[in-house]
């Protein structure tokens, strides 16, 4: 047992440092797009008022804040590829990539699984170390949920601002080189990010992944609060459905990720 808790303490500190890492590379890429929308706020608005508006003051400001943002981007990027938190057990400094700490959670997590099975751990103990796991499956349904949501509501941002400045662009009748050639990159702007939304669906992915995360807590609840199906007394019962009930929605999780990789043709086929 004494094990298992080195395994469990080294399990929170690693998931520990990943959000860590995760909030710090959050901030690096918005200080990256506050820099790519600051030129694009100097760059856009310059063309389409050129020789007609003086856009000098404003730009000014949106210089300031595009440089302001560029200093904070190196500083964090700086912060997130030298200064790592969580070093190796047993190394004196050496720092860890997202990717490596991400490992070792695995590698901590299998030796967990490694030396509880030989031991005789009573049923109750076992449920309980069943349903104790339910909500890290839960937290990266939702993190991936939210992964996609935020990937496809970047896209249709871009392909609204895009359409709408385009829109903007064309109006003008006597439109100069430079307006003409931005006019160019909005099409082709919008037309790459509906392609991008189109093929890979992270609408899509990010509602299943969400529905799969909503029935696995409904359930848990359930056997939690000892209501229907889990209202029996064996105790063991409920646990072998509630695990039952479980992998059936990971399964079906798994297909519907697998239709969703499958071209349009073949899923209406399939159909």
């Amino acid at each position: 047992m004494a094990r298992l808790r080195a395994h469990n303490g080294r399990i929170l500190e690693l998931r520990q440092h990943i959000r860590g890492v995760n909030l710090r590379q959050r901030l690096m890429y918005g200080f990256g797009a506050g820099v790519v929308l600051c030129v694009l706020g100097v760059a856009v608005p310059t063309a389409l008022t050129w020789r007609r508006f003086d856009m000098a003051p404003i730009n000014t400001v949106l210089v300031l804040l595009a440089v302001a943002f560029a200093v904070a981007f190196v500083a964090s990027s700086w912060i997130e590829t030298i200064r790592h938190p969580g070093p190796r057990p047993g190394t004196s400094g050496n720092r860890l990539t997202r990717e490596e700490l991400e490992l070792d959670l695995e590698i901590a997590i299998e030796s967990r699984l490694i030396d509880a099975t030989p031991l005789d751990i009573p049923i109750r103990n076992r449920q309980f170390a069943f349903t104790e796991s339910i909500p890290e499956e839960l937290d990266q349904l939702r993190k991936e949920s939210r992964h996609y949501r935020r990937r496809h509501n970047l896209f249709q941002l871009l392909i609204i601002i895009g359409s709408i400045a385009n829109a903007g662009a064309q109006s003008f009748s006597d439109t100069t080189q430079p307006l003409k050639s931005i006019i160019i990159g909005l099409t082709m702007m919008v037309a790459i990010c509906a392609g991008i939304t189109g093929y890979y669906k992270f609408r899509e992915r990010s509602f299943n992944l969400q529905q799969t995360a909503d029935s696995i807590e409904e359930h848990a609840n359930a056997f939690h609060l000892g209501l229907p199906p889990y209202d029996g007394t064996d105790s063991a019962a409920n646990l072998a459905l509630l695990t039952a009930k479980v992998e059936t929605l990971r399964v079906e999780q798994s297909r519907r990720e697998q239709q969703l990789d499958q071209p349009s043709e073949t899923r209406d086929q399939a159909g």
